[in-house]
Order: structure tokens, then C-alpha cells, then sequence
């Protein structure tokens, strides 16, 4: 399905064209990601779709070049759960020379209780460790690229919720589905953090987006059909994967300083897109959890 008339409108207000760009987006193929990816398409971008299941994303492409025929759309195998496939993929990026202006990690898991292939609780071996593993493979090289690289993580509107105890890092003692959520969301929000404090003065921008309330597929597995249902019964009041997907576009259009936190405008719930403000919990920390990060992952 195209882009609404109101998403275009909203775009066209943004003033912003992506032509001449090359955007790459992890977890491409539905939701948000897929929506990522067609609002770059719009603007004018080549697109990489960076997804586990090349079959899906062959369906995704195919169904993206009938609304846009005559798009530039590449896909790539990436599995973020699994550091083989991690490695894989950034040595195929970096010994191909593969030029990125924009790299959207929307990849992620919620409520899936089990271990990812490394022998990590696949909640926060996923959307955390699996993004860390990735990014720290890509920096040198999208650092040796001759312009800006803008650098999204999707984090969660839940991060705020989220603590933090290398005592049980990964609640195994009593493993509660929305607390690990929560504790890996709020990992990415500070190492998103201290890469843009880091890398000041660079070639790379960091930043923070999220959907607030949406639903997708990824978010309503998580959940009950009683929760789903209801959840249908009200969507009015939940974005939808399209509106939740222009958070990239408005940090770009408003050029936004590396570090900062885009998402919904009401109470950071609902809507199109602001900045949000980046709260002290992401602030401070980030030296001892990435202490702990390179520990378990043997860095």
C-alpha cells in the first residue's frame, strides 16, 4: 500500500529530499522497517533492506516496485541475533565498499523468552548486544566514508522503565518479559548516547528514535487475543508502522544535534514526530555498562 495523503503532505512540509542518498534499514521487510523504507524510496533514496529472511524481503521488494518502479532497492542478509551472520554481513559491506549516507537499525525482538545462538537471552542479545556487535564491526568504516553518516537505533518509548543490574542482567532468577524489554531498550539508549558524545567533531551523527504506541506484528505477538483484540477495538489511538516511521525524516529535515531522541509529539505517545528530551538515566552509565558489554562479549 502507498503512502497516505496525509504522510505525504507531512513530508512535503519537511522540505527534504533523499535523492543521491543511500539508505540502509535493518528489519525491512514489514512494519515500521518496511514503512522506513518507503518513505526513503518517496524522498528520492537508494535502499538497502537489511533482513534475516531473504524470502520475505524478496516479497517486500517486489511489492515496493510495483508503488515505485522505478526505485533502487538492494537486499542483504542479516540476522541480528546471531554474531556469525553479524560478521558476515559488515565484512561484506566494508570489503565491497558499499557507500551507506543513512543506516536505520530498526531490527529488533520483544517476548521472545529463549537464547540467541551466541548462548545470550534472546531479548537483549538481540536489540542489544546484536546492535553493539554490529555497530562497532561498521564504525572504522562509515568512518572513512568522505561525508555525513546519520546512525539510527530504535529504541522504545519502555526504555524509561528500563533498570539496569549486571547482578542478573539477564533476569534469570526471574525472568519478567517487559523488564527485559525494557533493560535492553535503555542499553541502546545509552550506548546511542555515548557514541554521539564520542564521536563529536566526526563524520557521524547519532541518534535515538522510537514509535511510542504502535502496533505491528513484532509488538502484538507479545500479547494475548483478549490484549490484541482490545487493542484492535481502540487502534485509533496508536500510531500506525507508517506514521511511526517518519522519526528518521524529522531528524534529518530539522537536523537534529548527534545525541538526540526523536518520537512521537503527544506526551512522546502519539503523533508525528519532535524531539524529545534525552533524560538523565541515558546521561550516565554508559562506561560501566560498556565495560561489562565487552566482558561478555569477549571484545
Amino acid at each position: 500500500m502507498a503512502l497516505s495523503e496525509k504522510t505525504k503532505k507531512w513530508l512535503k512540509k519537511q522540505n527534504i529530499s533523499l535523492s543521491g542518498k543511500t539508505v540502509l534499514v535493518t528489519g525491512a521487510n514489514s512494519g515500521i522497517g518496511y514503512k522506513t523504507v518507503e518513505t526513503a524510496i518517496y524522498l528520492g533514496a537508494e535502499i538497502i533492506m537489511a533482513c534475516r529472511n531473504i524470502e520475505k524481503a524478496e516479497v517486500a521488494r517486489e511489492n515496493l516496485l510495483k508503488d515505485y518502479p522505478d526505485s533502487k532497492i538492494s537486499i542483504m542478509k542479516l540476522d541480528i541475533s546471531d554474531f556469525s551472520s553479524i560478521d558476515t554481513f559488515a565484512n561484506e559491506v566494508i570489503s565491497n565498499k558499499i557507500d551507506i549516507d543513512v543506516f536505520v537499525n530498526n531490527a529488533g525482538t520483544f517476548h521472545r523468552k529463549g537464547i540467541t545462538k551466541d548462548g545470550f537471552e534472546s531479548v537483549i542479545g538481540t536489540n542489544y548486544f546484536g546492535v553493539y556487535r554490529l555497530t562497532e564491526a561498521l564504525l572504522p568504516y562509515l568512518k572513512s566514508l568522505p561525508h555525513k553518516v546519520h546512525y539510527f537505533n530504535t529504541i522504545s518509548l519502555v526504555y524509561k522503565y528500563g533498570k539496569i543490574s549486571f547482578d542478573d542482567f539477564y533476569y534469570s532468577e526471574k525472568y519478567n518479559h517487559f523488564a527485559v524489554y525494557a533493560r535492553s531498550k535503555l542499553c541502546l539508549a545509552k550506548y546511542t548516547y555515548y557514541l554521539a558524545q564520542k564521536y563529536q567533531n566526526t563524520n557521524l551523527f547519532f541518534y535515538m528514535i522510537h514509535p511510542g504506541t504502535t502496533i505491528t506484528a513484532l509488538a502484538a505477538g507479545g500479547f494475548s487475543e483478549f490484549i490484541k483484540n482490545a487493542a484492535n477495538a481502540f487502534r485509533w489511538i496508536f500510531n500506525s508502522p507508517e506514521k511511526s516511521s517518519l522519526e528518521m525524516v524529522y531528524v534529518l529535515a530539522n537536523d537534529l544535534p548527534s545525541g538526540s531522541i526523536a518520537g512521537p509529539r503527544l506526551f512522546e505517545v502519539w503523533g508525528y514526530p519532535k524531539e524529545n528530551r534525552v533524560r538523565k538515566l541515558v546521561k550516565e552509565g554508559a562506561e560501566e555498562l560498556l565495560s561489562f558489554t565487552e566482558a561478555e562479549l569477549k571484545f
